[in-house]
């Protein structure tokens, strides 16, 4: 018989190979019909059933709940097939909604077959420490809250700025994963990285800016550049404060 971690990676590495290496309906001849949808997703969410039941049946001495476990994950598979559709404007939103319901469906599986849910009572108390809240607030700023701050500031000349050509919502993304990755850096005291993420995107936006031959928008691409950095720079240096004084 596993232990309880391995029983974990197990069951997310059944997940991963049923959800991502099965082809979903979108990838059969699309069905214009919703009954043909419903009976697509049907089939996925029973072969859910059958593997998550087998699992827990050969790894836990458990029938009883082996069955349950399967119908849990089946039910979850197929509502989140249902309900979150992929869409084209934002597939990367259905995609994070349907996996959020999966793997908590399965972690609350684990938990409830290992008899863990007091021991992540536990866990959780000792986690929320003003370090550890400190640096997951400083990740979470650095997405909308830092974008919408930056945005703002920007916005007087927002009007000025030709975006014909740019990828739609690129720039928001590479803004995200820039003060992501620089926070880190920060964190880990590692500014070598910082000033090579700083020359590479230099180099980048040199050759895009050349080519558009527009002083404005060097400057526009400047001011974004310096203001995310010094935003990330600064709370990082701020949570760095709050980790070692603490």
């Amino acid at each position: 018989m596993v232990d309880a971690s391995a029983l974990l990676v197990i069951l997310l590495l059944v997940h991963v190979l049923l959800g991502f290496w099965i082809p979903r309906y979108s990838s059969f001849q699309p069905p214009h019909r919703f009954s043909q949808k419903v009976i697509i997703n049907l089939l996925i969410a029973g072969l859910y059933f059958v593997a998550f039941t087998l699992v827990m049946i050969l790894l836990r001495d458990d029938d009883a709940f082996a069955w349950k476990a399967g119908l849990l994950m089946a039910i979850a598979r197929f509502l989140t097939l249902i309900l979150t559709p992929n869409s084209p404007k934002s597939p990367t939103l259905a995609l994070l909604s349907r996996e959020a319901v999966l793997i908590i469906s399965l972690v609350a599986v684990w938990l409830v077959c290992e008899n863990n849910i007091a021991k992540l009572q536990v866990s959780l108390a000792k986690l929320l420490t003003l370090p550890v809240l400190a640096v997951g607030l400083a990740y979470v700023t650095m997405l909308r809250p830092a974008s919408a701050l930056i945005s703002t500031i920007l916005s007087p000349w927002i009007k000025e700025i030709d975006k014909s050509g740019s990828l739609a919502n690129a720039g928001t993304l590479i803004g995200y994963l820039e003060r992501l990755l620089i926070l880190t850096f920060v964190l880990l005291e590692q500014w070598e990285a910082v000033g090579f993420l700083l020359t590479a995107k230099s180099i980048l936006r040199f050759n895009e800016i050349q080519n558009a031959k527009v002083r404005s928008l060097s400057e526009y691409v400047l001011l974004g550049t310096l203001l995310s950095f010094s935003l990330s720079i600064a709370v990082g240096l701020l949570v760095t404060y709050i980790l070692k004084t603490h």
